[in-house]
């Protein structure tokens, strides 16, 4: 039995294999749907994150059947899901409405503490789910984590079975369909403490400055620069923390100035990488060398406070800010 398809037929994000803007709400198929095939999904990621598709990456995936299709590409939707409005869908509904959809259907989803009606663990990039009904499902995975990088996922809305009409000019459904995941990557952060002891200390000298100059490279960039220092008004152990460098990165800390009268008793340089989430240290030691020479230090400080964008200003540059100055005799302080 030949018929065409009504719109908000099962069009549906025949493209979603490659996550594209264009979504088709109708297809001017011959053929009918049957209700009664099962449907099944096969993942594969593309390479734009090579490490998500490493074979130590689990990305645990879970599909929810949010309407039923008819022969004829109508859906119904099904009981929880009805803010979705699928019966309105057509030719004209834009990317952005079947992303809302999609956002309508995991608000859904969690009001309604609603249990997938399939899952799978994608490993090495890929995974599979069969023995599916027909309709539409709401796909949605894990947020995940690398030891830099934390990786989201965009949730969309797919149709089975699956049609590439206006990709294709074939009118058959697909029954069995590949389709991809949608990563959004942000950077992990960790942080630095520099500890700094003196273990003798000259009265006369009236306080004991040292200066460290802090860099941070990721694969060969530098990515922060910038020095601190800290004063001494007797024996002890200070400490400064550098907050929120990125995961991964590599750290030199060297000690430039060790203090008029005080010598290293250790290593002036160190070297470290930030792991996310933690806190990583150096150790500097410095002792007095019996001479008299005074001297002090001041490291000028520079903060920068980006501007916040308006609804009335998108165009406006993440760079655009303002560089606040402040010069620091001791960078302790500034965190206290």
């Amino acid at each position: 039995m030949k018929k065409k398809l009504k719109k908000g037929s099962a069009l549906a994000l025949a493209l979603v294999l490659t996550l594209s803007t264009v979504v088709m709400s109708k297809v001017q198929a011959a053929i009918s749907i049957e209700t009664d095939r099962q449907c099944s999904v096969k993942f594969e990621l593309d390479a734009v994150y090579p490490e998500l598709s490493g074979e130590n990456m689990t990305i645990p995936v879970r599909m929810y059947k949010v309407a039923d299709v008819n022969q004829y590409g109508e859906y119904q939707t099904l009981a929880g899901f009805e803010d979705l409005k699928l019966d309105s869908i057509s030719s004209k509904t834009t990317a952005q409405e079947w992303e809302e959809k999609a956002k309508s259907a995991v608000k859904a989803v969690e009001e309604n503490q609603t249990e997938a009606t399939a899952s799978d663990n994608l490993i090495g990039g890929k995974g599979s789910v069969d023995g599916l009904s027909v309709g539409m499902y709401l796909v949605e995975a894990e947020e995940v984590q690398s030891p830099y990088y934390t990786y989201s996922f965009t949730p969309y809305l797919i149709s089975l079975p699956n049609n590439q009409y206006y990709v294709t000019g074939s009118d058959e459904w697909l029954y069995d369909t590949s389709t991809g995941l949608k990563p959004d990557q942000q950077e992990r952060y960790g942080d630095l403490e520099i500890d700094k002891t003196l273990t003798s200390y000259n009265e006369t000298m009236k306080g004991a400055s040292f200066v460290f100059d802090i860099e941070a490279e990721v694969n060969g960039e530098i990515v922060y620069s910038d020095v601190v220092s800290m004063v001494f008004d007797g024996t002890g152990t200070k400490s400064v923390v550098i907050k929120e460098l990125p995961a991964g990165a590599n750290i030199t800390v060297t000690e430039v100035y060790s203090g008029s009268s005080y010598e290293a008793t250790g290593e002036a340089e160190q070297t470290t990488q930030i792991v996310a989430d933690e806190m990583v240290s150096t150790a500097f030691e410095n002792q007095y060398d019996g001479k008299l020479n005074g001297g002090s230090s001041v490291v000028n400080h520079f903060e920068f406070t980006p501007n916040e964008k308006t609804a009335d200003d998108q165009k406006q540059s993440a760079e655009d800010g303002v560089w606040d100055w402040e010069q620091q005799t001791d960078s302790t302080q500034a965190q206290e």
